[in-house]
């Protein structure tokens, strides 16, 4: 959106307001919401006395590159209903993909798929709303595992445009198994397995390590209970300045930056596996590029462990800060490759100037093998090829509170005199449960306007009481040609095409009123 350019967001009358979420990156520019300044990526309270149409206007000069718009009234939403469809070999539809374009959802009536336990081989893009992902194996002792195999080579021609190695190398923006589009707002997923198989099952030699998405989530409100995401380098990509992300509990598998993007992520009682890979001795369990308006990535209760590979010399941290970058200059080389000269530490990169990256750790089990450093700078290389520093650390927000060993024993700061970048903090247990409330809150987790309310935890189908009592629909179109177990390059007709661009407009009924609820949301077309 250019300056000049005024967006009207329908709301509808509701009692006791609404907050409206205007997420998105500034250059340059003044945001007004109902002729009050706002910023990206902080709920804004809106009078909602009326039905009406509340301005959105982009003044002075610059842009916005807006990825989303979300509406949360305080009261007045109605009920949530769903409906379910099954797939699997003898399921109404055979493919994951066949069923999300065959049928309609929304927040108010979720399409709940209940997948038969197996190995679902293709590529997979939610773009609407109200979306479940459930394995038909409540216990979920059988796997219903998604997978596919692609990747980014970080290619670059001399002009830095991205160059395909072959047809699988799509770029880490869209080389994920399962895309959650930025329209699909209140996705959820029970007992499901998300993996990319490239450097898991295939190209797993010492050098082949390279970026390789299992799940990117850019929507708002995705909950993920008891799931696996497996892969290795940028394992899971949460995205969006201002999406709120839930992981209760299940597992996570990397090597490299293997949690990592902007949005709000909240993992209460995950396993977080630093897996082995050929050749490697290091490895970084986050990648966080947070927005200042951000609380970024927390980890409460988790577990962070190693693999067995990895010997006492391993360099293993708890993270590194992606895209809080000093100001520098990059030179790139006829091959495509390229080096950083004229460092300045003392200055922030004016390319970055709204990012800074945030990870926190809350009661959390460490592993012995985690570097006493805890954490590390983000480095480059330069035209020696030698790594610096390249980071802006004002701006770094690494924390880490209440942590303990392997035995439980809590770690004593005292001991971590060398801290990179980040704090490290003992807490009673009085102060780990204030500073747990401080985080939901600020995450907007809670129960106050505008926030979404976590689900209790329990299990089956706990976050929606209609998931289990759905009602089931019969197939509009034929399931798809392939059983689950089909090799990937068989279902090429039907993986879905990821443009550079997903424009989604939900509208939410209340009851007596139609509502407002409008998601405008644009992918970029870019390569990390």
């Amino acid at each position: 959106m250019n300056a000049g350019t005024i967006l009207y967001i329908p709301v509808a009358q509701a009692e006791g307001g609404a907050t409206v979420t205007v997420k998105g990156q500034l250059y340059g520019p003044t945001l007004k919401l109902d002729g009050t300044d706002i910023t990206t990526g902080t709920a804004v309270t809106i009078a909602t006395d009326s039905t009406r149409y509340v301005p959105l206007s982009v003044e002075g000069t610059g842009s916005l590159y807006l990825t989303g718009i979300a509406i949360d009234y305080a009261a007045g939403s109605p009920a949530a209903t769903s409906h379910t469809v099954t797939v699997g070999p003898n399921g109404q539809y055979r493919t994951i993909q066949a069923a999300l374009d065959a049928n309609d959802s929304s927040e108010t009536d979720r399409l709940v798929l209940k997948i038969t336990p197996g190995d679902y081989r293709e590529k997979i893009t939610v773009t609407k709303p109200g979306v479940t992902f459930a394995n038909a194996d409540v216990t979920a002792k059988r796997a219903v595992t998604i997978r596919a195999s692609y990747y980014s080579s970080n290619t670059f021609d001399a002009d830095g445009k991205f160059v395909p190695q072959d047809e699988f190398d799509l770029g880490t923006n869209k080389c994920a198994t399962v895309t959650i589009g930025a329209g699909a707002t209140g996705f959820s997923a029970y007992g499901i397995t998300f993996q990319n198989d490239y450097n898991v099952v295939d190209h797993t030699a010492a050098g082949e390590q390279t970026p390789a998405v299992a799940l990117n989530t850019q929507a708002d409100k995705v909950y993920l209970k008891n799931s696996r995401i497996i892969g290795r380098q940028d394992t899971l990509y949460v995205q969006g300045a201002g999406n709120r992300v839930y992981v209760d509990g299940g597992y996570i598998e990397g090597t490299v930056d293997f949690v990592f993007g902007d949005a709000n992520a909240y993992f209460a009682g995950t396993e977080l596996h630093m897996a082995a890979f050929a050749g490697k001795n290091n490895g970084y369990f986050t990648a966080a590029n947070t927005k200042k308006s951000g609380v970024g990535l927390v980890f409460d209760r988790c577990n962070l462990t190693v693999a067995a590979a990895y010997d006492d010399d391993a360099k293993l941290s708890l993270g590194r800060p992606w895209q809080t970058f000093a100001q520098y200059t990059q030179v790139r080389k006829g091959d495509g490759s390229s080096y950083v000269t004229g460092v300045d530490l003392g200055t922030k990169n004016s390319a970055y100037t709204d990012t800074s990256s945030a990870v926190t750790y809350l009661d959390s089990t460490m592993s012995s093998k985690i570097t006493k450093n805890r954490w590390n700078v983000w480095t480059s290389k330069n035209q020696s090829g030698k790594s610096v520093d390249v980071t802006f650390h004002d701006d770094v927000r690494f924390a880490e509170y209440a942590s303990h060993d392997e035995t439980g024993a809590l770690l004593d700061p005292a001991d971590y005199k060398n801290v990179v970048l980040g704090s490290m903090s003992a807490l009673d247990e009085a102060q780990v449960q204030a500073k747990r409330a401080e985080l939901l809150a600020a995450l907007g987790f809670g129960s106050a306007a505008g926030q979404w309310v976590v689900p209790d935890g329990a299990w089956p189908f706990a976050y929606d009481p209609n998931y289990s009592t759905g009602t089931d629909v019969q197939p509009t179109q034929p399931g798809g040609n392939a059983s689950p177990n089909a090799d990937s390059a068989a279902k090429a007709d039907t993986m879905p095409e990821t443009g550079s661009a997903i424009i989604a407009v939900v509208v939410v009924a209340v009851p007596l009123l139609v509502a407002g609820l409008a998601l405008v949301a644009v992918r970029r077309n870019r390569q990390q």
